[in-house]
């Protein structure tokens, strides 16, 4: 499991710089690809199951490109949720980001009153229903204050309240934008 504590910005931007770093690398290793169409079923098969990635952490770790790209975003959502959450509750520090999977929260606190957060990246808010799931799951939360973090297309930074179905739960986007 992989967790992170994020008390600064600084903290947070440090997550967001090593998964940049790990995209360029695989970047590159991709960009060392064959362009021969008749091998475009080995790329793609290459891309599922060969280390030709990286982990979003540590470039230095091999990953398979797949994997590689679903962490990312999410670590780079939950990077932004800190940051969000740093500004709501500055009390509230340290945030523990479980970036790995992990029973609990994606993001908590244990200081203040405690925050709770649940966090994705997908295509869509009702991806496989993640959105509708994460709340249930932060709504039986101990925590006082308790959010729903998100990045999907289409929604800039910002609470969606229009999203929001379950009271004291705070369902939020942090942009798309990289």
């Amino acid at each position: 499991m992989k967790v992170r504590l994020v008390s600064t910005v600084e903290d947070a931007d440090s997550i967001i710089v090593s998964a940049r770093d790990s995209a360029e690398r695989a970047l590159a290793r991709l960009r060392a690809f064959p362009e021969d169409a008749s091998q475009a079923l080995h790329a793609l098969w290459s891309m599922k199951v060969a280390p030709i990635g990286c982990d979003p952490l540590d470039a230095e770790q091999p990953l398979n490109l797949i994997e590689q790209l679903n962490q990312t975003f999410t670590y780079i959502a939950s990077a932004r949720a800190a940051k969000i959450l740093l500004s709501l509750h500055p009390d509230a520090t340290p945030f523990t980001l479980n970036l790995g999977t992990a029973g609990g929260s994606d993001i908590v606190s244990e200081s203040g009153a405690g925050v709770a957060a649940e966090v994705f990246a997908a295509v869509t808010t009702k991806s496989n229903g993640k959105l509708a799931k994460d709340m249930e799951k932060v709504r039986k939360s101990s925590k006082f204050h308790k959010y729903v973090f998100f990045m999907c297309p289409g929604y800039e930074t910002g609470r969606q309240q229009q999203l929001e179905k379950h009271f004291g739960v705070q369902i939020w986007a942090v942009g798309e934008k990289m």
